[in-house]
């Protein structure tokens, strides 16, 4: 009989996990491996793809309140790069998140020692890969990563008092709380940090899967924030939780070019068995960001089928997007939200069949 696969949990529920390959790599082979095995063995991860920068990967760690991140680099600039990281997060009050990577053999033993030297968890070699086993080293760093608590009584002590948008950590670890607090326990830190009761305005974005619902945001945030840009916005994106595995890809930051803009909060949420393509605390998650202060905040649904009107039950306004590939035109008339949502795009719309198809949808 096969062993078991070990369990990783934590208190807030699933191993969150940033995967990403360093600045100027275009390696992402390695990484591409890594995060469906670290995925498979239940870790919700948030991917970020290839050529990431140190700000990029630091920002997403604390916006996602993470516990690790697993980064390649087969560029030679590794001893900066995982450096800098490791003095990123430590300034940012991120102390506790555990930092692995590797490189095959352009990261030598030396180095590997030296940067485990500097605060970086681990690095692993080829040696470790031959002595481990891949599997080995991902429940390793699955292991590793599992014993960082997030709501230790330090992080929770440094929610006393009114936080605003600006304070990433904080919201972050807000936002995590949304997801893991007793009912009781989140009304009560929400309470205390409040630092708005504006009535801000929820956007729910939802659609089929594949229809562009990320790069469409993405495409609307630069704009927004380009013809106003002292506004905060908060950003909270759902993806599908796996039955089997307990893990997810959440896979929108991958293609948001807008986040480089500070002024952009974005927290990715799996869905977490709640049934639908919400998650069960979005409501939550949307009190949280509203109590410090975003003055817009857009809520992206997991691609649903027919049928699903979740978002709107959360939001003020919904928008459903689609593409022209629905079928025949009988289809249009089991889709749900074409009866509820405020607006309907239909994206891709330079494919073939789209006028077709847009007399139809109207219809």
């Amino acid at each position: 009989m096969s062993e078991e696969a070990p369990v990783f949990e934590t208190s807030t529920g699933p191993v969150r996990v940033i995967t990403a390959a360093s600045l100027f790599d275009g390696h992402d082979a390695a990484i591409n491996v890594m995060r469906r095995l670290i995925q498979t063995s239940g870790a919700e991860v948030i991917h970020l793809g290839h050529d990431r920068s140190a700000k990029e990967v630091v920002d997403c760690a604390v916006q996602e309140d993470a516990h690790a991140v697993a980064l390649t680099s087969y560029q030679g600039g590794h001893m900066e790069y995982f450096t800098y990281i490791r003095q990123l997060l430590d300034e940012a009050g991120c102390e506790h998140i555990r930092i692995f990577g590797g490189g095959g053999g352009t990261i030598t033993p030396p180095e590997i020692r030296d940067l485990h030297k500097s605060g970086i968890s681990k690095i692993y070699s080829p040696d470790d890969g031959r002595k481990m086993g891949l599997m080995g080293m991902i429940h390793d760093l699955m292991g590793t990563a599992s014993e960082v608590d997030l709501i230790t009584s330090d992080r929770i002590g440094s929610l006393d008092g009114p936080i605003t948008a600006d304070d990433m950590a904080k919201v972050g670890l807000l936002l995590t709380l949304s997801e893991s607090a007793s009912a009781d326990d989140f009304a009560a830190t929400l309470a205390k940090v409040r630092s708005s009761d504006a009535d801000v305005p929820v956007i729910g974005f939802t659609g089929t899967g594949g229809a562009g619902k990320s790069s469409l945001l993405d495409e609307l945030m630069l704009r927004i924030l380009r013809d106003n840009p002292d506004k905060k916005i908060c950003l909270l994106c759902v993806d599908p939780t796996r039955k089997r595995t307990g893990g997810a890809l959440l896979g929108d930051r991958i293609r948001m070019n807008s986040l480089s803009n500070n002024n952009l909060f974005m927290r990715s949420l799996a869905s977490r068995g709640s049934g639908s393509e919400i998650s069960a605390n979005l409501d939550r998650a949307i009190e949280a960001a509203k109590a410090v202060g975003f003055d817009l905040i857009f809520c992206e649904t997991s691609g649903i089928g027919q049928g699903s009107d979740a978002i709107t039950t959360v939001s003020d306004r919904s928008l459903y997007v689609m593409t022209a590939e629905f079928g025949a035109h009988t289809q249009l008339e089991k889709i749900e939200m074409l009866d509820v949502a405020d607006l309907v795009v239909l994206n891709k719309y330079e494919k073939r069949g789209s006028e077709d198809a847009l007399r139809a949808i109207r219809k």
